[in-house]
């Protein structure tokens, strides 16, 4: 026996706050991207060589928290970037964790990077003018994380 789904229940369902966010986020995403793009760099590689660049030599593990990825998924956005010296990753002999550190021709790509995406991330908050975007996600952030 074949079980329906209700129209107005899959009609609900298309109102999902995570399918929402998570089409937001690609279209923000590729935005960035695209200003990114003539410094042959995306958003996400951003991310960690600021991380990178923020904390010195960080472990693996403290960087994929901060920014909210797991180690493997991190690991291999770190890949490309050490291809390109941007990024070193070291086995710390003491803890016998791996750590990733900015090179200086990483920081000197932020240096370069950094006036387009100031232009994008003006153009983002200009466009976002007005709503309470910031206090919102970290509502359902929190709000979220609370119910594990």
């Amino acid at each position: 026996m074949e079980i329906e789904v209700a129209p107005a229940a899959v009609e609900e369902m298309s109102g999902c706050v995570c399918f929402a966010l998570r089409k937001t986020a690609r279209a923000v995403t590729q935005f960035y991207d695209r200003a990114l793009r003539p410094h042959r760099l995306r958003v996400t590689q951003l991310s960690i060589l600021v991380g990178a660049s923020r904390f010195g030599a960080v472990p693996l593990a403290k960087l994929a928290q901060v920014l909210g990825m797991d180690r493997t998924t991190l690991l291999r956005n770190v890949r490309p970037l050490v291809k390109r010296r941007l990024l070193e990753v070291e086995l710390d002999a003491d803890s016998r964790k791996t750590e990733i550190r900015a090179t200086p021709g990483g920081r000197a790509l932020l240096a370069k990077v950094y006036p387009a995406w100031k232009k994008a991330q003006d153009q983002a908050l200009q466009i976002l003018e007005g709503s309470d975007w910031s206090r919102s996600l970290q509502a359902l952030g929190a709000g979220l994380r609370s119910t594990k």
